[in-house]
């Protein structure tokens, strides 16, 4: 595969801009529920849109410890301990919707005024309850199961905990609370205590600890033949697939029609039937051997819209003719001052260059898309059948409809043609290339201005004075025994990534898609050598690059491994959850006429 193909393929397959990992995985993030053991730090730190949790009607502290608000499995939770699971449910919501929040909350009435689905009449708070009971079964669900499995947690989970709650005093200070005590009510409502929240928080790190040792020691224990075994019947899905299309409308070859009152168009079933036997014709003259390559098809291509407009423009003549004849009074032939102008105007200007006329021609008519390298999960949908053909070659070419189906209230699909796609095929790649180790360390530009949405620009001399400081930190790496380990010292010291730098800025597995594209471009350059170095500009900074050579890990391997995990995880996970009962008692005392104040 070229550089450029693979370059595009990363480009294609991006999820997210970073350069520190939030996750293992990112696939797995999205369909797996992760736990941390940072989240109350995050938490604290108030690394979400909600500023803070209003409430309407304060209940007695009392009350709320003595209720018991539901049974899960063997485990008792009071008002207050299915709280701390219901504002964390809100808070964790908020964090992924921050951005279109505003679409569906108003911030300034309570939940249970609020709809979350009008047509069941379900309310935001029992949205968010559902979401809390849910979680609560999950948690207690892995907690149970690492109980009994004699899970501990390891050394340095322990010490997390351990300083978690020698800088809890430190935390509600930093935020005005005179006591912890004071500032988890003043966030999780009245009842919450340093003590509740202690063996709250020790449940769900237990949870953590053991469903991602459970995870790891299952990724660890897959060889080969398992990966082979798992995409034996779905090879297709971890292949990326180059090839040519051109997409045809319906609506353009839609002729007659009436206009309403409204001014829109509608069609008779006789004209949009006319128009469909029309585009299926003009795709399938389109998708012939002939046109079996990049210049035929755009020439055909070209052709068929030249023939279009040719058309179109008859039919106009016509209706202009028939509207002429329909005059009732004869007029004095004149003539128009504008062609007049038009035509000295004509006579006047200059002969257009071939050149021009070329390049007027390609903006004018359409050419075929180029799709470089594209996993089959992105590959249009309509097309994915055609293209996953292991017989499928270099030049075949192939019209393919575009429908949309619909179900009315009897249950009955109608289908809907929408367009057709000529699809000109190309390679697949099976993505066995290797995944790339490489250390950094980055120097982030300090300074910046905010605008009134958020973002931060920062000037050419900041960016400048980043890149000073980089380059000087290379020449200090130079001036060494330039080896990778004398590297992580460097990275270890200086690095502003706090995602690698513990680590000597190391990033090992780097897959496509992970990084931000200048610092994966690097990686993935095609004369990359162990060894190398460099300095890239991203986004977050100036990269201080340092190569460490190919990952013994290919891309369709990782990606195969992943999928396997997850179905094997979450398999894990469901029959857990399955046994696991839950038995709602008395809600009534969760905090479901909360207000959410937005604010930063």
């Amino acid at each position: 595969m070229s550089a450029s193909s693979k370059k595009k393929l990363r480009k294609e397959q991006k999820a997210a801009a970073m350069t520190e990992r939030q996750m293992a995985e990112q696939k797995e993030a999205k369909k797996l529920k992760i736990y941390t053991l940072s989240f109350w730090i995050v938490m604290a730190l108030c690394v979400c849109l909600v500023a803070g949790l209003a409430l309407r009607a304060p209940v007695v502290s009392l009350v709320r410890k003595a209720t018991t608000a539901v049974i899960v499995g063997d485990h008792k939770l009071s008002a207050v301990e299915l709280n701390y699971f219901y504002v964390d449910a809100i808070n964790e919501y908020c964090n992924q919707y921050s951005s279109y929040l505003s679409y569906f909350l108003d911030t300034s009435k309570p939940l249970n005024e609020q709809d979350y689905d009008k047509e069941s009449g379900t309310t935001w708070d029992e949205a968010f309850l559902d979401m809390a009971l849910d979680s609560a079964k999950n948690t207690y669900a892995l907690y149970d199961a690492a109980v009994e499995a004699g899970h501990k947690l390891s050394d340095d989970e322990q010490k997390a905990v351990d300083d978690l709650y020698a800088n809890m005093d430190t935390y509600a200070e930093y935020y005005g609370y005179s006591s912890v005590n004071g500032y988890l009510k003043a966030f999780y409502g009245n009842g919450a205590s340093e003590k509740s929240y202690c063996d709250y928080y020790e449940v769900t790190v237990l949870a953590s600890s053991y469903y991602n040792a459970y995870t790891e020691d299952l990724r660890e224990s897959y060889d080969d033949p398992d990966l082979r075994e798992y995409e034996k019947d779905k090879m297709h899905e971890y292949n990326a697939y180059s090839y040519y299309s051109h997409y045809m409308s319906v609506d353009d070859f839609k002729t007659g029609g009436t206009k309403g009152e409204d001014g829109k168009i509608t069609y008779s079933a006789e004209e949009i039937a006319a128009a469909e036997k029309a585009l299926k014709e003009a795709a399938e003259k389109l998708a012939v051997s002939d046109n079996n390559t990049l210049d035929a098809l755009n020439a055909a291509i070209k052709a068929l819209e030249i023939s279009m407009e040719k058309a179109e423009s008859a039919d106009k003549k016509d209706e202009t003719d028939k509207k002429a004849e329909t005059k009732t009074t004869t007029e004095e032939p004149t003539t128009d001052a504008a062609d007049d102008k038009k035509e000295e105007t004509s006579d006047d200007k200059k002969e257009e260059s071939t050149d021009d006329k070329k390049e007027e021609d390609d903006k004018k008519y359409s050419k075929a898309t180029e799709n470089k390298d594209i996993l089959y999960s992105k590959v249009t949908s309509a097309i994915q059948e055609w293209i996953k053909d292991a017989a499928r070659k270099q030049g075949d070419i192939k019209a393919i409809p575009y429908e949309t189906t619909s179900t009315d209230k009897d249950g009955k699909e109608t289908k809907t043609l929408k367009g057709y796609y000529v699809v000109l095929f190309d390679e697949c790649n099976d993505n066995t290339y290797a995944l790339k180790n490489v250390r950094h360390l980055l120097v982030s530009f300090e300074g910046g201005t905010t605008d009134k949405n958020g973002n931060k620009t920062y000037s050419d001399t900041e960016k400048a004075a980043a890149k000073t400081k980089a380059e000087k930190f290379l020449e200090e790496w130079k001036k060494g025994d330039k080896t990778e380990d004398s590297f992580a010292e460097l990275a270890k010291k200086n690095s502003t990534d706090t995602g690698s730098k513990e680590n000597g800025g190391l990033y090992e597995d780097v897959y496509p898609g992970q990084m931000v594209e200048a610092f994966e471009d690097w990686c993935y350059d095609e004369a990359r050598k162990p060894g190398d170095t460099g300095i890239v500009e991203t986004t977050y900074g100036y990269h201080v690059m340092f190569f460490s050579g190919d990952s013994e890990v290919n891309y369709r391997d990782y990606m195969v491994t992943n999928d396997l995990l997850e179905s094997e995880v979450n398999e894990w996970q469901e029959a857990l959850n399955k046994a696991m009962t839950v038995t709602e008692k008395n809600t009534n005392h969760i905090d479901r006429d909360m207000i959410l104040k937005s604010g930063s």
